[in-house]
Protein backbone atom coordinates (compact mmCIF):
# COMPACT_ATOMS: atom_id res chain seq x y z
CA UNK A 1 0.00 0.00 0.00
CA UNK A 2 1.39 3.42 -0.83
CA UNK A 3 0.13 6.47 1.50
CA UNK A 4 0.15 9.25 0.05
CA UNK A 5 0.05 12.99 2.15
CA UNK A 6 -0.17 15.78 0.25
CA UNK A 7 0.97 18.49 3.04
CA UNK A 8 0.23 22.13 3.60
CA UNK A 9 -2.35 22.29 0.58
CA UNK A 10 -2.84 25.51 -0.57
CA UNK A 11 -6.81 24.65 -0.13
CA UNK A 12 -9.23 27.15 2.42
CA UNK A 13 -11.72 29.77 2.56
CA UNK A 14 -11.72 32.82 1.21
CA UNK A 15 -10.53 34.91 4.59
CA UNK A 16 -12.39 37.50 6.55
CA UNK A 17 -9.60 39.37 5.78
CA UNK A 18 -11.03 39.75 2.13
CA UNK A 19 -14.15 40.24 2.78
CA UNK A 20 -14.27 43.85 1.88
CA UNK A 21 -12.29 43.74 -1.23
CA UNK A 22 -13.55 44.90 -4.75
CA UNK A 23 -12.79 41.48 -6.38
CA UNK A 24 -14.12 39.35 -3.46
CA UNK A 25 -18.01 41.18 -3.43
CA UNK A 26 -17.27 40.45 -7.47
CA UNK A 27 -16.33 36.69 -6.81
CA UNK A 28 -19.52 36.39 -4.12
CA UNK A 29 -21.85 38.06 -6.96
CA UNK A 30 -20.85 35.76 -9.65
CA UNK A 31 -20.85 32.46 -7.97
CA UNK A 32 -24.24 33.87 -5.81
CA UNK A 33 -22.81 32.35 -2.89
CA UNK A 34 -21.40 34.15 0.52
CA UNK A 35 -17.67 34.53 0.66
CA UNK A 36 -18.08 32.67 3.99
CA UNK A 37 -18.83 29.71 2.11
CA UNK A 38 -16.34 30.25 -1.08
CA UNK A 39 -13.54 28.87 -1.46
CA UNK A 40 -10.12 31.12 -1.97
CA UNK A 41 -9.43 30.97 -5.49
CA UNK A 42 -6.49 33.33 -7.05
CA UNK A 43 -7.94 33.48 -10.47
CA UNK A 44 -10.39 35.87 -9.02
CA UNK A 45 -8.79 37.24 -6.27
CA UNK A 46 -5.44 37.51 -7.18
CA UNK A 47 -5.39 41.07 -6.45
CA UNK A 48 -7.29 41.00 -3.29
CA UNK A 49 -4.63 38.28 -1.72
CA UNK A 50 -1.64 40.27 -2.92
CA UNK A 51 -2.90 43.35 -1.29
CA UNK A 52 -3.28 41.71 1.72
CA UNK A 53 -0.47 39.23 1.62
CA UNK A 54 2.23 40.08 -0.50
CA UNK A 55 4.22 37.94 -2.38
CA UNK A 56 1.41 35.46 -2.02
CA UNK A 57 -0.78 35.53 -4.78
CA UNK A 58 0.76 33.03 -6.65
CA UNK A 59 0.65 30.29 -3.58
CA UNK A 60 -2.74 31.28 -2.18
CA UNK A 61 -6.25 30.20 -3.65
CA UNK A 62 -5.16 27.29 -5.82
CA UNK A 63 -7.58 25.03 -5.76
CA UNK A 64 -7.18 24.31 -9.21
CA UNK A 65 -3.57 22.16 -8.59
CA UNK A 66 -5.55 19.96 -6.20
CA UNK A 67 -8.21 19.54 -8.58
CA UNK A 68 -5.50 18.33 -11.41
CA UNK A 69 -4.10 15.59 -8.54
CA UNK A 70 -6.92 14.03 -7.41
CA UNK A 71 -7.88 13.42 -11.14
CA UNK A 72 -4.38 11.86 -11.88
CA UNK A 73 -4.47 9.95 -7.79
CA UNK A 74 -7.71 8.77 -8.27
CA UNK A 75 -7.59 7.62 -12.04
CA UNK A 76 -4.42 5.73 -11.17
CA UNK A 77 -3.97 2.03 -11.65
CA UNK A 78 -2.76 1.50 -8.28
CA UNK A 79 -6.12 3.58 -6.90
CA UNK A 80 -7.96 1.32 -9.14
CA UNK A 81 -6.08 -2.08 -7.43
CA UNK A 82 -6.60 -0.76 -4.47
CA UNK A 83 -3.27 0.09 -2.81
CA UNK A 84 -3.60 4.02 -2.59
CA UNK A 85 -4.50 5.87 0.36
CA UNK A 86 -5.09 9.61 -0.23
CA UNK A 87 -4.85 11.81 2.41
CA UNK A 88 -4.59 16.51 2.00
CA UNK A 89 -3.39 17.73 4.62
CA UNK A 90 -4.07 22.39 4.72
CA UNK A 91 -2.46 25.02 5.54
CA UNK A 92 -5.06 25.77 8.55
CA UNK A 93 -4.02 21.71 9.46
CA UNK A 94 -7.09 20.26 8.63
CA UNK A 95 -6.62 16.86 6.91
CA UNK A 96 -8.88 15.74 4.09
CA UNK A 97 -9.54 11.72 3.57
CA UNK A 98 -10.32 10.85 0.12
CA UNK A 99 -12.23 7.32 -0.22
CA UNK A 100 -10.84 5.63 -3.22
CA UNK A 101 -14.09 5.06 -4.57
CA UNK A 102 -14.54 9.24 -5.20
CA UNK A 103 -14.94 9.96 -8.27
CA UNK A 104 -13.49 13.71 -8.78
CA UNK A 105 -15.80 15.77 -11.14
CA UNK A 106 -13.50 16.91 -14.11
CA UNK A 107 -15.48 20.25 -14.29
CA UNK A 108 -13.72 22.72 -12.01
CA UNK A 109 -16.62 24.09 -11.20
CA UNK A 110 -18.33 21.22 -10.06
CA UNK A 111 -15.06 19.92 -7.98
CA UNK A 112 -15.09 23.61 -6.01
CA UNK A 113 -18.53 23.14 -5.74
CA UNK A 114 -18.05 20.06 -3.72
CA UNK A 115 -15.02 21.08 -1.35
CA UNK A 116 -17.06 23.90 -0.26
CA UNK A 117 -19.79 21.46 0.16
CA UNK A 118 -17.25 18.91 2.21
CA UNK A 119 -16.28 22.45 4.11
CA UNK A 120 -19.78 23.66 5.27
CA UNK A 121 -20.34 19.42 6.13
CA UNK A 122 -17.28 18.39 7.18
CA UNK A 123 -18.47 14.77 5.04
CA UNK A 124 -19.77 13.91 1.80
CA UNK A 125 -21.68 10.66 1.79
CA UNK A 126 -23.14 8.69 -0.90
CA UNK A 127 -25.47 5.02 -0.30
CA UNK A 128 -23.88 4.78 3.41
CA UNK A 129 -20.78 5.67 2.01
CA UNK A 130 -18.09 8.26 3.35
CA UNK A 131 -16.49 9.98 0.15
CA UNK A 132 -14.81 12.75 1.28
CA UNK A 133 -13.96 13.40 4.82
CA UNK A 134 -12.44 16.80 6.58
CA UNK A 135 -10.90 16.50 10.18
CA UNK A 136 -8.93 18.97 12.17
CA UNK A 137 -5.33 17.83 13.02
CA UNK A 138 -1.62 19.19 12.37
CA UNK A 139 0.55 17.14 9.84
CA UNK A 140 3.05 15.42 12.49
CA UNK A 141 -0.46 14.32 14.55
CA UNK A 142 -2.50 12.53 11.61
CA UNK A 143 0.77 10.67 10.27
CA UNK A 144 1.70 9.34 14.12
CA UNK A 145 -1.81 8.74 14.74
CA UNK A 146 -2.37 6.44 11.86
CA UNK A 147 0.55 4.67 12.48
CA UNK A 148 2.27 5.65 8.98
CA UNK A 149 5.03 3.76 7.90
CA UNK A 150 8.42 4.13 6.15
CA UNK A 151 7.63 8.03 5.51
CA UNK A 152 9.65 9.68 2.82
CA UNK A 153 9.58 13.24 2.25
CA UNK A 154 9.78 14.58 -1.34
CA UNK A 155 11.47 18.10 -0.72
CA UNK A 156 13.18 20.40 -3.38
CA UNK A 157 16.01 20.27 -0.51
CA UNK A 158 15.83 16.75 0.42
CA UNK A 159 18.69 14.52 -0.86
CA UNK A 160 19.18 14.25 -4.74
CA UNK A 161 18.46 11.28 -5.84
CA UNK A 162 16.44 8.89 -8.33
CA UNK A 163 12.29 8.22 -7.76
CA UNK A 164 12.97 4.44 -7.39
CA UNK A 165 15.41 5.23 -4.34
CA UNK A 166 12.97 8.30 -3.10
CA UNK A 167 10.37 5.87 -3.07
CA UNK A 168 11.78 2.67 -1.60
CA UNK A 169 11.51 -0.88 -1.67
CA UNK A 170 8.88 -1.25 0.95
CA UNK A 171 5.51 -2.22 0.75
CA UNK A 172 4.28 -0.10 3.19
CA UNK A 173 5.14 3.24 1.82
CA UNK A 174 4.27 6.89 3.25
CA UNK A 175 5.19 9.88 0.60
CA UNK A 176 4.64 13.43 1.51
CA UNK A 177 4.59 16.07 -1.28
CA UNK A 178 3.72 19.22 -0.85
CA UNK A 179 0.40 20.41 -1.54
CA UNK A 180 1.42 24.07 -3.29
CA UNK A 181 3.09 25.80 -6.60
CA UNK A 182 5.92 27.09 -5.38
CA UNK A 183 8.16 27.61 -2.75
CA UNK A 184 8.57 25.15 0.48
CA UNK A 185 6.74 23.38 3.22
CA UNK A 186 5.46 25.82 6.07
CA UNK A 187 4.72 22.95 8.13
CA UNK A 188 8.43 21.57 9.82
CA UNK A 189 9.08 18.07 8.75
CA UNK A 190 12.60 17.46 9.80
CA UNK A 191 11.69 14.48 12.13
CA UNK A 192 9.33 13.02 10.01
CA UNK A 193 11.03 11.19 7.49
CA UNK A 194 14.11 11.06 5.01
CA UNK A 195 13.84 13.62 2.93
CA UNK A 196 14.49 13.27 -1.20
CA UNK A 197 14.97 15.80 -4.33
CA UNK A 198 13.88 13.83 -7.53
CA UNK A 199 14.83 16.69 -9.71
CA UNK A 200 16.68 19.75 -9.73
CA UNK A 201 13.82 22.20 -10.97
CA UNK A 202 9.82 22.46 -9.06
CA UNK A 203 7.77 20.14 -10.54
CA UNK A 204 3.84 20.48 -10.65
CA UNK A 205 2.17 18.32 -7.75
CA UNK A 206 0.53 16.08 -10.26
CA UNK A 207 3.64 15.42 -11.90
CA UNK A 208 5.49 14.16 -8.51
CA UNK A 209 2.69 12.09 -7.25
CA UNK A 210 2.35 10.50 -10.57
CA UNK A 211 5.96 10.12 -10.71
CA UNK A 212 5.94 8.09 -7.26
CA UNK A 213 2.80 6.36 -7.71
CA UNK A 214 4.34 4.72 -11.31
CA UNK A 215 7.23 3.87 -9.64
CA UNK A 216 5.78 2.15 -6.96
CA UNK A 217 3.69 0.49 -9.62
CA UNK A 218 6.64 -0.87 -11.34
CA UNK A 219 8.76 -2.18 -7.79
CA UNK A 220 6.06 -3.94 -6.66
CA UNK A 221 5.11 -5.78 -9.88
CA UNK A 222 1.59 -3.62 -10.19
CA UNK A 223 2.96 -2.63 -13.40
CA UNK A 224 5.40 -3.73 -15.56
Amino acid sequence: MLTLVIADAELELVPKELWNAPDSKSYSKRRTKPLSSLLLDSNYLHHAIDAKYPGESKRRGRPDILHALLLTCQESILNKVGQLELFIHTREDKVIIVNRETRIPRSFNRFSGLIEDMFAKRKIQSGGVTLLEMIDSTLMDFIFSRGMKNVRVFSPTGKKSTVSEAVGDEIATTVVIGGFSEGDFRTKLDDLGKQYSIYPEELTIWTVAMEAICTYERLHGIMQ
